[in-house]
């Protein structure tokens, strides 16, 4: 796991409290800055912290900095969760997405997570998940697209986990099954869902429905 960290913000104030705050809990403060070009690159991986509340800006950022160098590891702090935004910085190449109204160990639990190559995302996602209004034809594809992918009973629980951004460990808590069960789900989800990781996989779900489908499985 990387322990060393930049920041980028366009405060002094936030650098100055992010560093700080860092520090105190084991993180090694590498340089900070205020925009993407002053993020010096190395040849060990490092985590990124983007304090970006503009969300116009915040999957700019993070291509920037992916740009610039491919060790680094950005997650962008978020004033307020904004799906499109949270969407566009991991296809940008984004680690993390984090609310910044997270309490402060869950923001350092989410931050060893994302440093350990985990995708970290906000519990906002589930939450903004709501397919109740969506049409009849919506509702039929998504169906449909759920029924092609012909996911297990577990396999749809794992799902639902990566939605929340559930690291192995937990997914294998809370479901009670051992890690490797858990990786052997993850992977025969990937392949059925013709997608690259977890991320993908779990935007995959939120646009199918899959809060309902789960639903309806149990």
């Amino acid at each position: 796991m990387c322990n060393q960290v930049q920041i980028l913000s366009s405060s002094d104030i936030s650098r100055e409290g992010l560093a700080h705050f860092l520090r105190s809990d084991g993180f090694e403060i590498l340089a900070s800055g205020r925009v993407a070009g002053d993020v010096s690159s190395t040849e060990k991986s490092f985590l990124v912290v983007v304090d970006e509340p503009d969300t116009t800006l915040q999957s700019e950022t993070v291509g920037e900095i992916k740009a610039n160098s491919a060790s680094a590891m950005p997650v962008v702090l978020a004033e307020r969760f904004d799906l499109n935004s949270m969407t566009e910085c991991f296809m940008a190449g984004a680690q993390g997405y984090i609310v910044k109204s997270i309490r402060s160990q869950p923001l350092v639990t989410a931050l060893r997570l994302a440093a350990q190559g985990e995708r970290v995302m906000p519990s906002d996602l589930v939450d903004a998940l709501d397919f109740r209004s969506a049409s009849k034809v919506s509702q039929a594809r998504s169906s449909s697209e759920m029924n092609a992918a012909n996911l297990s009973p577990r396999e749809r629980d794992v799902l639902c986990c990566l939605m929340a951004g559930y690291p192995n460990k937990t997914i294998a808590r809370q479901l009670d099954v051992c890690e490797a069960t858990v990786k052997v789900h993850v992977k025969a989800i990937l392949r059925k869902l013709k997608v690259r990781n977890r991320t993908q996989a779990a935007i995959w779900a939120s646009s199918n429905g899959m809060i309902e489908a789960a639903g309806e499985s149990h």
